[in-house]
């Protein structure tokens, strides 16, 4: 069925591609507008499939990207923001978000070596740590929920927050599939960071005293500050993703700025660099984040999908999420028209 799916893809793609929908939107849709691309994994495997891109695909795509387009830092474009007529029209800019392991040892190489900018918005409580987000930890405690799904469903007030208990049971009785994990997570972005935190601890402790092996942790997904560091290329920027990576519309005024303020802080005390630009985790802020962001650098990226022109807000930029589908063809490998046509269909959503 993916294949099927992948290979009718393929097909409107080349049809787009070499059509005059193509050009037309090329020439006139694409004329003084900028594409930012946003990257999370750039690995082989990862639970949340919706944020990777393996490694060939990526090259490929990023050779593709070099060849036939200007490819600006967000340095560039956020100094030339209000002269847009020095923007080459067409033009990308490549971002990453979070800070993973894979930015050094697999993205950072290529874009070296192609001399491609980018910028890494990093989350500082996970550099030179352990930690996992909590996501990831979530899905490897779901592994071991689903395969003891009767001895959960059996316990009462497994989590302290009843609202909480009460969803996840009602989604595993109804559901065996791994999707549950996906909508149980956008189920929990709408509680802060510290409830999300205790829901984990609870399922965690449930988990240990049930005597269920669970992963200890012990592999490291993110960059340290050794790794940062040794980027010596002026056009690899690092940005601010916050400390802890809570959706800051969930969070009290303090927080806020806490996270918004002491990353940057931590970040050019570590490398000795200035930090302007900024991304708002999960992409969700309201005015007063935005205020509290505009207060302490010059950009910030949200997740919302579509392009930036003239008379974008500088602190609300869109990008466009790439994963693994966007971009490869019905053989698995880069498809210059199914990457155009991701572009194209990304921009126009709602």
């Amino acid at each position: 069925m993916l294949s099927l799916r992948r290979c009718i893809k393929f097909i409107v793609s080349f049809f787009f591609y070499h059509s005059g929908i193509f050009v037309f939107y090329k020439r006139f849709f694409m004329k003084g507008k900028v594409t930012i691309l946003m990257f999370h994994r750039v690995t082989d495997t990862f639970f949340d499939i919706s944020l990777l891109v393996k490694q060939k695909t990526f090259e490929e795509c990023i050779e593709y990207i070099a060849q036939s387009y200007p490819v600006i830092s967000m340095d560039f474009l956020s100094q030339n923001f209000d002269k847009w007529e020095r923007i080459p029209d067409d033009s990308f800019v490549i971002t990453f978000d979070d800070g993973w392991i894979d930015f050094y040892d697999v993205a950072y190489p290529i874009l070296s070596r192609l001399k491609i900018p980018a910028t890494v918005y990093l989350t500082t409580g996970f550099v030179s740590s352990k930690c996992s987000y909590w996501q990831e930890r979530l899905n490897n405690l779901f592994l071991q929920i689903l395969a003891n799904k009767k001895l959960f469903l059996k316990k009462d007030n497994i989590i302290s927050t009843s609202e909480i208990n009460l969803k996840l049971k009602d989604l595993i009785s109804k559901s065996d599939g791994k999707s549950i994990i996906f909508r149980f997570i956008d189920y929990l972005k709408k509680f802060t960071d510290d409830i999300i935190l205790k829901t984990i601890s609870d399922l965690e402790a449930f988990l240990k005293e049930q005597e269920i092996m669970i992963s200890d942790g012990e592999h490291r997904s993110f960059v340290n500050w050794d790794e940062v560091n040794s980027i010596n290329e002026p056009d690899i920027s690092f940005g601010s993703h916050t400390i802890n990576h809570p959706i800051l519309t969930n969070e009290q005024t303090d927080v806020i700025e806490d996270e918004i303020c002491r990353s940057k802080e931590i970040i050019e005390k570590e490398t000795g660099r200035d930090v302007i630009h900024f991304c708002y985790p999960n992409g969700n802020y309201n005015e007063e984040i935005r205020k509290v962001v505009s207060g302490s650098y010059k950009s910030a990226c949200t997740t919302r999908a579509g392009f930036v022109s003239r008379g974008s807000d500088i602190y609300a930029l869109n990008r466009i999420g790439i994963n693994q589908e966007m971009v490869s063809g019905w053989r698995g490998n880069f498809s210059k028209y199914v990457f155009t046509l991701s572009l194209f269909l990304e921009s126009i959503k709602k």
